[in-house]
């Protein structure tokens, strides 16, 4: 099937559209993407990890599980910055968290075309709820972006009940309700106010990351401070509970759109924006954690739903990126983008819906200059860091525990060649 007839197909099938009376009835699908924040695989029984998810796991069952999906990077702001660009965060400067104390000036540059601008060129109307962790000033604001609407945190981590660094659109708000209950209700009721016409939402938990805070901690307990910020047996039971409220936030979408009657006409992508920080009790089939190179800190649990269009109960073990999400909402959505030629991810629109394979290609992992550089050719995967080498193949080693770079000294020539063209193509001076 050719790919460009692909969206207008979509369409038809959607709202049944069989014949000329159809065309006033045609309208696109939407797009909700849901991204939590520091969830791991090993945090969810849907990959073998100890919390229980219902609705997540239901969600799974009538759409596709990924396995193989990976973050752009292991922390925050650069895969955000992917997502948001379809990009390499090295092109679009974004490299390392956004830290607003050091970097008050720092953020993703509103001259850059992004999805919601896409979107919100092509009649979408658009929203973001919840983290942003791309800029702190008015000028790298959601709503220079592309976002007709955003309520949110503008750092990258912040009190789950009181938290003065909120905005509404660009006016200070004051958060006095739970983040994740807040977020919630602000995307149920956008998927309302605009159920009648194509709409593109960013539901960005801050859900699990620290501090670990839960809908029932008091003033009094949130005086711990820095205590409620670290991996314990103390915050285990909090951080459980705080992977439920986020699993019944899905629920709440899902609800919504089923109850507008757009189940089958929204595609609804979740994901998560780094691996976990190592709170799971359970044995860890994958090494590392975020801000690392290891699988743990980039690969993530990932499921995408949309009922009558994916089928039911798929696996994908397709090797994906975050920046891919971009081409393949566009694509499924049949809107036009200011600079395809320039997006580095691709559209794997013809995967989900059909099961088409998904091209071979190299990828890459950055977090200069902190970490290294990694890369994915197939089942090699190579870290630099420091000029040492670390070679893996993952089909027999997904854990990485033999480095078997002396074994392979053909294949380590040919991916440091890959990652040193990378390098000078993406971060000019490296």
């Amino acid at each position: 099937m050719k790919a460009h007839l692909k969206p207008l197909i979509l369409i038809l099938l959607i709202f049944g559209a069989v014949g000329p009376s159809a065309a006033t009835e045609e309208r696109p699908p939407n797009i909700v993407v849901i991204l939590a924040d520091d969830l791991g695989m090993r945090d969810m029984a849907l990959y073998n990890g100890w919390v229980e998810l219902p609705r997540i796991e239901t969600m799974a069952e009538q759409g596709m599980t990924f396995t193989d999906f990976h973050a752009n990077s292991s922390v925050c702001s650069p895969t955000r910055a992917a997502l948001l660009t379809g990009r390499y965060q090295q092109r679009v400067g974004i490299v390392d968290v956004i830290v607003g104390s050091r970097e008050p000036d720092s953020g993703l540059s509103p001259e850059l075309p992004t999805l919601a601008k896409t979107f919100q060129q092509n009649g979408y109307a658009t929203a973001l709820f919840g983290k942003w962790h791309l800029g702190f000033q008015d000028e790298y604001n959601p709503t220079h972006h592309g976002f007709d609407e955003f309520i949110g945190l503008l750092n990258g981590a912040g009190d789950f009940h009181v938290e003065e660094d909120w905005r509404n659109g660009l006016e200070p708000m004051t958060l006095r309700s739970y983040a994740t209950d807040r977020i919630t209700s602000d995307s149920v009721d956008f998927i309302k106010r605009h159920q009648n016409e194509p709409f593109f939402l960013y539901v960005s938990h801050q859900t699990p990351h620290n501090p670990y805070q839960t809908r029932a901690d008091t003033p009094e307990n949130r005086k711990k401070g820095w205590r409620q910020n670290r991996v314990s047996d103390e915050n285990r039971p909090r951080y459980k509970e705080m992977l439920k409220d986020l699993d019944d936030s899905i629920g709440a979408i899902l609800d919504q759109l089923r109850a507008c009657g757009l189940a089958g006409k929204t595609l609804v992508f979740f994901w998560s924006d780094n691996g976990d920080v190592g709170m799971s009790p359970v044995d860890r089939r994958l090494r590392g954690t975020k801000f690392g190179q290891y699988e743990g800190g980039h690969r993530v649990p990932a499921v995408a739903w949309w009922p009558g269009m994916i089928p039911a109960g798929t696996e994908s073990d397709a090797l994906l990126l975050g920046f891919d999400l971009y081409p393949t909402f566009t694509e499924i959505a049949g809107v036009s983008e200011d600079n395809p030629d320039n997006l580095d991810g691709i559209s794997f629109a013809d995967h989900l819906l059909d099961q088409a394979p998904v091209p071979s290609r190299d990828i890459f992992f950055g977090y200069e200059p902190k970490l290294g550089t990694a890369m994915r050719r197939g089942d090699w995967k190579m870290i630099l860091k420091d000029g040492k080498v670390q070679l893996y193949n993952l089909e027999k080693d997904l854990k990485e525990t033999s480095n078997v770079a002396d074994k392979y000294p053909e294949v380590v020539e040919s991916m440091r060649a890959a990652i040193e063209q990378f390098k000078a193509t993406v971060v000019p001076g490296s």
